[in-house]
């Protein structure tokens, strides 16, 4: 059964509902992209419109990795989590636009062709699976409307992704009474997966300290008491401090080194994001950090995030220490 719904009067998302689907499969950070061969270089363009995020570690290293595909290989990579179906044209010799023609009702076809070319699909043939048909006349009036969904699209595969990854992390399994025993000694916790064991627990120097290695990924959580950080500047300090305190040897560099305004959860805060160093070795990598007041344990709290994966891809990783981290409260937060 198909439900075509509009958002906004504008953004056509189609849920298309149907029971025994299987789980999508695939790599969460990777797009596949159906396009004919001849509109790759304007569907990149498309694309970089709507996924532009990069991770810098310090090599830049894109959030959404594309992958092409053949338009009559559907079948073949059908499971994956996220699907992007392209037609740029009204030639119906040109494969993607006879595969999209396919996908789409009559009506769904006619309208995005000629008004808004995106339309999200959610679940088409897999569970946990997102699926974006951009249907247009021309490259250009496609990146057009992409300057003004692109966004909105992005949230959506965002969306999904956490939910994927937060399924593959707390699922199976968690370390429960790790976590309740963290609770219990310093009013926070958080959702531990398994194979995560703890680094440090120091009641004297406020650090609590979870990892993981091969790769490393290290997740610290670091309290004072009543609210130190009046304004951006306050937290930039308070930031830069925050790495030779807990780790001695690191440092933050000035490189790509960014921090705004953010909501961590239910409390307003900053994000911190940039590349950390060893003083003493040539390590380093990227990091993501939170810092914020909460008023019930009447603490600043500082959450940080870093991992140290040479030559490897790094972004997944990341994200996964971020979800974890975003798992975090405190009693009566909610």
């Amino acid at each position: 059964m198909k439900r075509i719904l509009y958002l906004n009067g504008a953004a056509l998302l189609l849920l298309m509902i149907g029971c025994g689907k299987p789980l999508s499969k695939g790599a969460d950070d990777e797009l596949i992209v159906l396009a004919a061969k001849e509109d790759k270089t304007a569907a990149r363009t498309i694309l970089t419109r709507i996924f532009s995020d990069t991770l810098y570690t310090p090599a830049p290293e894109p959030y959404y990795k594309a992958k092409f595909v053949k338009p009559s290989d559907l079948e073949n990579v059908r499971h994956h989590p996220n699907l992007i179906a392209i037609s740029i044209n009204d030639d119906l010799t040109n494969p993607g636009t006879r595969l999209v023609k396919s996908i789409l009702p009559e009506e769904s076809f006619t309208n995005s062709k000629n008004n808004n070319p995106f339309i999200l699909t959610n679940e088409p043939y897999a569970k946990l699976q997102t699926m974006l048909v951009i249907n247009g006349n021309s490259p250009e009036s496609i990146v057009s409307a992409a300057e003004i969904q692109g966004l909105k699209i992005y949230e959506k595969f965002d969306e999904q992704f956490i939910e994927r990854q937060s399924r593959f992390l707390f699922k199976r399994a968690r370390k429960e009474k790790l976590e309740q025993n963290l609770f219990n000694k310093h009013g926070f916790s958080l959702q531990i997966p398994w194979g995560y064991t703890v680094v440090q627990d120091s009641v004297e120097t406020n650090i609590y300290w979870i990892g993981r290695e091969e790769p490393f990924r290290w997740l610290v959580f670091h309290w004072e008491d009543g609210m130190i950080i009046q304004n951006m500047n306050d937290a930039e300090q308070f930031s830069r401090e925050i790495p030779q305190r807990i780790f001695e040897h690191i440092q933050y560099t000035d490189y790509k080194f960014n921090i705004k305004p953010t909501m961590f959860n239910v409390w307003s805060g900053w994000r911190i994001t940039g590349l950390w160093e060893s003083l003493d070795e040539s390590q380093g990598g990227p990091f993501i950090a939170y810092t914020f007041y909460d008023g019930i344990t009447d603490r600043t709290y500082y959450i940080h995030a870093l991992i140290f994966n040479p030559g490897e891809d790094k972004y997944l990783l990341l994200r996964q220490l971020d979800i974890i981290a975003h798992t975090f409260y405190v009693e009566d937060s909610s």
